[in-house]
């Protein structure tokens, strides 16, 4: 088994799109317009209707963004403490910059970008940091090392 996308529900798929095009440089391989019975048996929601875009990302994978139209919903409210919290790492050459660029765009930050201090782990040295998306998901960043990349 391998991974296929990672998916996120958003509020605007315009909104997110533009975001992810800016802050990673994805670009939009397709959009889409779902409703139906197949829909519906796979969401597990009656009535669904959802319009997506597949964005690929630079250094390979796609993500999958998608706005349910139907039924209506209200922002998920999570901390990032809770179980059922989740988190997308992107690798990013210089995390001052992606901090930067995130920022100009609207992401929320944590902090700046922070080096990790754990002698003998892969993560000593790298630096990191969180934001959270237009939608409050929480986005990390990683910088390796010069020679874990």
């Amino acid at each position: 088994m391998s991974l296929h996308h990672i998916g996120l529900t958003v509020a605007d798929l315009e909104r997110s799109i533009a975001f992810y095009e800016a802050v990673l440089g994805a670009t939009v391989r397709e959009r889409s317009e779902n409703s139906g019975d197949e829909v519906a048996i796979v969401t597990g929601l009656a009535g669904a209707r959802i319009i997506a875009a597949d964005l690929e990302l630079p250094g390979g994978g796609l993500l999958e963004l998608v706005q349910y139209v139907a039924p209506p919903a209200v922002r998920l409210e999570q901390e990032r403490h809770q179980p059922g919290h989740t988190h997308i790492g992107f690798l990013v050459d210089d995390a001052d910059a992606a901090y930067d660029r995130l920022v100009a765009r609207g992401a929320v930050p944590t902090s700046r970008p922070v080096r990790i201090v754990e002698p003998g782990s892969a993560w000593d040295g790298v630096r990191v940091l969180y934001v959270c998306d237009p939608d409050g998901r929480t986005i990390e960043c990683v910088e390796m090392r010069g020679e874990a990349r």
